[in-house]
């Protein structure tokens, strides 16, 4: 069942967070009244980052990964096209552009009006954020260590 939007609201967004996180088992790593941030420890030894953000009445969820471009210009065209098709087939979150301390970064994000935001949303949420991007970091490992 969906939280109401009241549950995000004024400070209640730091109150609900802490809530789903205590929940979940997961540990938030810094928030706010409009953010949070929780880490995730991967297999693969790299630690995940996720942002929530409180926007009026959404939450914006997102993954910065750690594919990072001078430019847009110099972002490998096959890396856009494969994002784009893999976007069309998710159901929950996208693959987009951030500019993230000067740097154009890939990041996987999903934006959720709060109204529908309730515990088993939000962890579907975030684990496949965290974990597509995890998929993706992997990929480009895998075929970087095979050239």
């Amino acid at each position: 069942m969906a939280m109401n939007l009241n549950s995000f609201s004024g400070n209640n967004f730091r109150g609900t967070i802490q809530q789903y996180c205590y929940q979940l088992g997961w540990r938030i790593s810094s928030i706010s009244d409009k953010q949070a941030v929780i880490k995730f420890n991967m297999d693969s030894g790299v630690v995940q980052t996720l942002y929530i953000i409180k926007f009026d009445t959404t939450l914006e969820f997102s993954v910065p990964s750690a594919l990072r471009f001078n430019s847009k210009n110099v972002i490998p065209g096959e890396i856009s096209t494969a994002l784009l098709a893999v976007n069309s087939t998710y159901t929950v979150g996208f693959w987009s552009l951030e500019n993230i301390g000067g740097k154009e970064t890939l990041s996987i994000m999903h934006n959720a009006e709060m109204t529908l935001i309730d515990v088993e949303y939000f962890r579907r949420v975030v684990i496949h954020l965290v974990t597509e991007c995890e998929r993706l970091e992997q990929a480009i490992r895998n075929s970087l260590d095979g050239q």
